[in-house]
């Protein structure tokens, strides 16, 4: 008789704090709701960055591209040609170094 006497306690005691687990639950569900959403968010913007990242990039390589067309001999000999300026000798230019691109002349 004590052991049924026992489960109505606890199941009495339950049924008065059920108010307050279904508040605590419905708190839990939207904070859940709410970090759900928030690092959703938060992943949006960090594909944004890295899209826009990806592009600079890829314009940074064009451009370096257009640069080292610019830089080429042969442009300023061409350059050099149309401007009436001094004729560049290039056999007599000697690389420094490759991984500078520093040149001097002989």
């Amino acid at each position: 008789m004590s052991y049924k006497k026992n489960s109505l306690s606890v199941w009495e005691n339950m049924k008065k704090f059920s108010h307050l687990f279904l508040v605590l639950t419905i708190i839990f569900w939207m904070a859940g709701l709410f970090l759900t959403n928030y690092s959703s968010a938060q992943n949006l913007k960090r594909s944004e960055v890295t899209a826009k990242i990806r592009l600079t990039e890829d314009e940074l390589r064009l451009l370096n591209a257009e640069l080292s067309t610019l830089q080429s001999i042969e442009r300023v000999e061409q350059e050099s040609q149309r401007l009436n300026l001094v004729k560049v000798d290039s056999a007599n230019i000697k690389y420094l170094s490759a991984a500078t691109e520093k040149v001097a002349l002989k």
